[in-house]
């Protein structure tokens, strides 16, 4: 019982909605009834300019003319037939860009309030020497007391002078009277000859350019030579070769056809995407064989993430404008990604402090791949830069891994940046030592200094620093030239074993340390 109250509720909100729908079929047949039978389709001006367009498509002028109002006509349009007029208002139309199907209406009445008389409509405006002109359908008598649409006598009239503006200069016209009247997917004959003649004489620039870069000076064997002849010779020459149709296409004018087909081919943006992205690779080898060669190797890892930032940036560009091609609102497509990409760049907000980090480190590089460094409390040598983290090998042999993010805001000391290592001896002397014994340690450490061949002698000094209050301090310091660490300690060593011989030879002793006692622990 439940299910029968439920179908039968159903049936009831369905019954307006069936109702509606067959008041809409119904005042769509009476529409359709009210549309004026016609041999040639001009019952209302948005089927007229169908008509016309379809028969231009199919260069049969003789059925366009059908569509022209030829009655009354003034001036040199008169003197001409309906099929000459036909076809260059045709020019006119391809051309001039004149007309938008769909804003026209499909009703024999034709547009009401839009402040012409009822029985004219408004195709489109061109321009005739810098001034708007105003072609307009016109509804006229059939012969048989049914009115139909026309291109209206007016417009026909000054066809002639629009021709002067937008027709074809005389070389290509007598091309066109050479070859058939013909069209091939709605492109005339005599347009494909000069579009296929452009396309090869763009590729025989491109391929001349190629040959150029392949004879110019320098080592013709060269990889990035060759990569770039590749470039200029493929994605390059055939976007050239599309670029150059589309041009001259749009300069000839297409009809309605082609013009459809080129607004759903997906041809030309791929190809530009292809050649950016082959240019794109083609940049960054190059310039990461260059960092490489100048002992970069770690800025070069950072231009494939680069390189495909890039790449997504153009593929998101490249997908929108072919969705406004297609007609799509690309405004609100906008509007939903700004939002996402708030989104994201607030979910992506740590790592891509880290990403810029390492930016920081290859752009600025203040370490590089092998260095022995210091970073806060961590003491290691550079295994390898990445996005997120870069990674040292400690001297306890472990591997620490530092987000980027940090090394980018905290101090590094570089140790192997350092062209010497400074030597600094500290010494501490017994009290009992005599100022004659002072004077000559002094003497003798700096003479110690001075003849050895690994000390740089760029200021070596050694000073009696102060008399403590456990011992006389006495200080060297001088730079040992070397930058390897086990090197250093060998020298260093030797330095410490000479300065103790001269402390012996001058009757002195160094001060034993002494052990303070804290907090009551013992001391020793």
């Amino acid at each position: 019982m439940q299910i029968h109250k439920i179908s039968l509720l159903f049936i009831f909100l369905a019954l307006p909605c069936l109702q509606l729908f067959a008041a809409e079929e119904e005042a769509v047949v009476a529409q359709e009834d009210d549309i004026p039978f016609d041999e040639y389709d001009r019952g209302t001006p948005r089927r007229s300019v169908d008509g016309f367009m379809a028969a231009v498509d199919e260069a049969d002028y003789e059925a366009a003319a059908e569509y022209l109002d030829l009655r009354n006509l003034r001036g040199i349009a008169a003197e001409l037939t309906g099929v000459q007029l036909a076809r260059r208002l045709s020019v006119i139309a391809k051309r001039g860009d004149w007309v938008d199907v769909g804003d026209l209406v499909d009703d024999p009445n034709g547009r009401r309030n839009d402040g012409l008389p009822e029985y004219r409509d408004l195709i489109g405006v061109v321009l005739s020497n810098d001034k708007e002109v105003r072609l307009l359908m016109q509804k006229v008598p059939r012969g048989d007391g049914v009115f139909i649409w026309k291109v209206s006598n007016s417009t026909v009239t000054m066809i002639p002078d629009l021709y002067e503006v937008y027709g074809y200069p005389e070389s290509i016209e007598k091309l066109r009277r050479s070859l058939p009247e013909a069209t091939l997917l709605g492109y005339e004959i005599f347009k494909w000859v000069l579009v296929l003649a452009a396309a090869v004489l763009a590729y025989l620039v491109v391929l001349l350019g190629a040959i150029v870069v392949r004879r110019a000076p320098g080592d013709p064997e060269a990889t990035s030579r060759g990569q770039l002849v590749q470039f200029l010779l493929l994605p390059f020459g055939l976007w050239v070769v599309i670029i150059t149709i589309n041009a001259v296409a749009t300069s000839l004018g297409s009809g309605v056809r082609a013009e459809a087909w080129h607004k759903i081919s997906p041809i030309p943006v791929l190809a530009t995407v292809w050649m950016m992205f082959t240019g794109i690779k083609l940049v960054h080898e190059a310039y990461a064989n260059a960092l490489r060669k100048r002992g970069r190797p770690g800025a070069a890892v950072l231009l494939t993430p680069a390189a495909n930032t890039v790449k997504i940036i153009i593929t998101t560009c490249a997908v929108l404008i072919y969705l406004d091609k297609l007609g799509f609102n690309i405004t609100t497509l906008l509007a939903g990604l700004g939002v996402g990409g708030i989104a994201v760049a607030l979910a992506l907000q740590k790592p891509m402090e880290d990403v810029f980090g390492a930016f920081t480190l290859f752009t600025q590089q203040p370490i590089r791949l092998g260095d022995f460094c210091r970073v806060g409390s961590e003491t290691g040598t550079v295994e390898e830069i990445s996005l997120r983290t870069t990674r040292l090998r400690t001297l306890a042999d472990t591997v620490i891994a530092i987000p980027n993010a940090r090394l980018a805001n905290e101090a590094i000391d570089n140790i192997s940046a350092r062209k010497k290592i400074r030597y600094r001896p500290i010494l501490r002397l017994r009290y009992d030592t005599r100022p004659e014994q002072i004077r000559k340690i002094l003497v003798g450490i700096r003479e110690l200094l001075a003849a050895h061949e690994r000390v740089l002698q760029e200021g070596p000094r050694v000073n009696f620093l102060e008399i403590g209050d456990e011992a006389l301090v006495i200080e060297g310091s001088a730079y040992l030239d070397t930058t390897v660490w086990s090197e250093y300690l060998e020298l260093a060593g030797g330095l410490n074993l000479a300065i103790l011989e001269v402390i012996e030879g001058a009757g002195a002793k160094l001060a034993r340390p002494i052990f303070h006692e804290h907090g009551g622990g013992a001391g020793s």
